[in-house]
């Protein structure tokens, strides 16, 4: 698998770290952090990523779903959502904004890979 160039979304700063790491133990490139919604649109516009890795449970006014939805609209990145959150709906509200699958917090090295290399082979595909 070709390695991704990732953005991260998360506004716990140890757990956006963590993923950082993480990532780039797999191989991949963290393009950039944002720790809020309004961050995430911003950065995504101007650094394109292959993959977003966003927390649904964001600061600020705008959660990580809002945050896809904006995205969506002008860069038709995959996404994963990264959270602790697993109620059916905002399961359903994360679906319906284009996400790509779940990663579910504490993240599993093994998980994260496996669902990263998914999210790269469905979009090489399409």
């Amino acid at each position: 698998m070709k390695p991704a160039s990732i953005m991260v979304v998360e506004d716990e700063r140890i757990i956006a770290l963590d993923l950082c790491f993480k990532l780039k133990r797999l191989g991949h490139t963290v393009c950039g952090v944002a720790h809020n919604g309004e961050e995430a649109v911003r950065l995504a516009s101007e650094l394109h990523p292959d993959v977003i890795l966003l927390d649904i449970i964001l600061e600020g006014g705008m959660d990580g779903i809002d945050a896809l939805e904006v995205i969506r609209r002008s860069h038709p990145v995959p996404a994963l959502f990264v959270s602790a959150c697993a109620d059916e709906a905002t399961r359903s509200r994360a679906r319906a904004a284009g996400c790509s699958g779940f990663v579910h917090k504490p993240v599993d090295l093994d998980q994260l890979a496996d669902r990263v290399r998914c999210v790269l082979e469905l979009a090489a595909r399409q």
